[in-house]
């Protein structure tokens, strides 16, 4: 018995499943070259979807010619290549129609000659129709509108023309939902595909400036007030129309997109029903949105309020992400979570409220796999156990991948046992006086400790909710070897705070540092960065991660509190750490390093090699040209 979604079996896969898969390997995807070039192409050979979407109607209507009245209205059919049989069948139906219309043909509907043409009356069509025949939503207006928006090709949408993104978007559907069988069905029926195509044409159509008189408290009339739009213009927009186009789709789709957010191309919106993106979203490219997800402000503050998501993530099924918080690139959120704080690059995370629990494996796009299996990667604090069982071979890890990972974390973990009692620390007494002098009358903000006019000043870091906090619960808690010889979230967090960082950037630097920590090493289950991992990653991960410049990147590496030009009163909270990763910097740049199990077992491995342990490769190949 043949499967629903599976595509290989279908009773069209010889139209649908062969031509999809081979135009998504050619050269479906449209390049910014062709932004100048007429909707309505005069090469109609050379636009696979418009022939893969004729084909398809082609197809249906032999077998299903209920379907051709539809079909010739949205103007996929026309006479000269219809089928007799299936003309006759609509010519018995409208036979009053045929009487008046000299080419036998049921209504007088020409064919249409491109695929952004086709969409305009699909969508335009089906709107009208799901409004209930509403006189305030003429068809021919709204299809109009949306074949205008379509030969836009100036005002882009996360770098985007209208044509590129629904196109894009029309393949994601038949690439991502294994319910989808043909593109024709994408198209014609499904329903985040069409909010999608208004929201767009909503969005080109906005324009924010709207002018209001107002009355004040004692009934007097105020001065007419005016905003200017974001792009300048004085508002010669249509800002109500656009209005409308949310208010319908809203109404008919059950999508409530407001059209000034900015969504990606290739976006899918599953099922589509309950779905609500706020005025100053954004949703990268690549995402796939489940039912339910909501985008979200926390209060009734103006101004930048919404999530910005980033490309190619996942975002499961009742998903409520509120506030102005990023979530990044190759993210996925579990279904039914609450997203509170930022989410970084590559993490999955679930939960009320959302905890992160592991890392995307590397290249994976779950936007694209649509993979709600939360225990596919690798685990937040380390390699998942291996189990002793017969089943052993469908491990995450090999035995030779364990064993390389085990000598390097307890070498990393002795080697700090010994730095540690080499080195003088940090003791309490001398974290007690720094709160003291912290809270002294001494504190100067205009002067630095070398005399020197400060480059930045003290900075207020709030302590961040630890319920909220995507990290709370997850670290066990810190030995006093682990303090002396690295440096925590909470550190790391100021520290960038402090530079001018937003909590985004914090959290992105913090997972990616904790990423190259060794796997099963006593610092990352403390949740903390050793200082050879600090020094080695972090220029790199904060030069892509933040907007740092390289020289405060590179003092910070260094523990150069003179470079970083803090004040006084700044300094004096982050002497502590700076110092340690001087000393650190010192030794390992200035005076002979001694050989240590740490030497032996890191640094032979080349980045190369660290990435493939990373996303666990066959060990046992690459584990015979190391020695440990």
């Amino acid at each position: 018995m043949m499967k629903r979604g599976d595509k290989s079996s279908s009773p069209s896969s010889s139209v649908t499943s062969a031509t999809i898969s081979s135009s998504t390997s050619t050269n479906l995807r449209p390049s910014t070259t062709t932004n100048n070039i007429d909707i309505k192409r005069t090469m109609q050979s050379e636009d696979e979807l418009f022939l893969q979407l004729r084909r398809e109607a082609a197809s249906v209507v032999q077998n299903e010619p209920i379907l051709a009245m539809l079909l010739y209205k949205v103007g996929l059919l026309d006479a000269s290549s219809s089928s007799s049989s299936s003309l006759a069948q609509l010519n018995h139906s409208h036979s009053s129609s045929t009487s008046t219309n000299s080419r036998s043909f049921p209504c007088a509907y020409e064919p249409a000659t491109s695929f952004e043409e086709i969409i305009s009356r699909i969508v335009s069509h089906r709107l009208s129709s799901c409004s209930g025949g509403n006189e305030n939503i003429c068809p021919t207006f709204l299809r109009n509108l949306l074949e205008e928006s379509f030969r836009n090709t100036t005002d882009l949408e996360m770098g985007h023309t209208m044509s590129e993104a629904v196109r894009e978007d029309a393949l994601a559907i038949v690439r991502r939902d294994p319910a989808c069988e043909t593109l024709l069905e994408a198209v014609l029926f499904m329903k985040g595909f069409h909010s999608l195509v208004l929201h767009r044409a909503a969005r080109r159509a906005w324009r924010p400036t709207v002018v209001v008189s107002s009355q004040n408290m004692e009934g007097e009339e105020d001065a007419i007030s005016s905003t200017t739009t974001s792009n300048g213009s004085d508002g010669g927009g249509k800002r109500f129309v656009a209005l409308l186009l949310q208010s319908q789709s809203s109404s008919a789709f059950g999508v409530d997109i407001h059209p000034a957010a900015s969504i990606g191309a290739g976006v899918m919106i599953d099922h589509a029903s309950g779905v609500v993106i706020g005025e100053t979203a954004t949703v990268g490219d690549g995402t796939t949105i489940l039912h339910g997800v909501t985008l979200g402000g926390t209060g009734k503050d103006h101004g930048d309020r919404h999530p910005k998501i980033g490309k190619h993530v996942l975002i499961g099924a009742g998903t409520k992400i509120l506030g102005n918080i990023t979530v990044g690139d190759r993210a996925k959120i579990g279904a039914g979570s609450v997203v509170l704080r930022p989410i970084p690059s590559g993490a999955t995370a679930v939960g009320a409220p959302a905890k992160i629990i592991g890392f995307i494996p590397k290249g994976e796009l779950p936007g694209s796999t649509v993979d709600m299996n939360l225990e596919r990667g690798e685990p937040l604090l380390g390699v998942r156990q291996i189990s002793s069982g017969s089943s052993g071979g469908n491990s995450d890890v090999t035995e030779a991948e364990k064993s390389a990972i085990d000598v390097k974390a307890e070498a990393l973990d002795d080697d700090q046992e010994e730095d540690q009692a080499a080195s003088e620390g940090h003791s309490e007494d001398d974290d007690a006086e720094e709160k003291k002098d912290a809270s002294g009358e001494d504190d100067d903000d205009n002067v630095t400790d070398y005399g020197t006019v400060p480059k930045c000043r003290w900075v207020k870091v709030s302590n961040q909710d630890d319920q909220l906090c995507p990290f709370s619960g997850l670290f066990r808690g810190s030995s006093s070897s682990i303090k002396k010889n690295c440096i925590s979230h909470k550190e790391i967090r100021a520290l960038l705070l402090q530079e001018g960082c937003n909590e985004g950037e914090c959290v992105e630097v913090f997972f990616e540092l904790l990423h190259n920590t060794p796997f099963r090493s006593k610092a990352r289950q403390c949740g903390c960065i050793p200082l050879p991992i600090f020094y080695e990653y972090f220029p790199t991960i904060a030069k892509e991660k933040t907007k740092l410049d390289m020289d405060t990147i590179q003092a910070l590496a260094r523990g150069d509190l003179r470079a970083l030009g803090m004040s006084k009163k700044a300094s004096k909270r982050f002497k502590a750490t700076l110092g340690m990763l001087n000393k650190y910097c010192t030794k390992s740049t200035l005076l002979p390093r001694r050989p240590s199990a740490i030497a032996v077992t890191m640094d032979k491995l080349t980045k190369s090699e660290r990435e493939q342990m990373g996303q666990h490769l066959d060990m046992n190949a690459f584990g015979e040209g190391i020695s440990i």
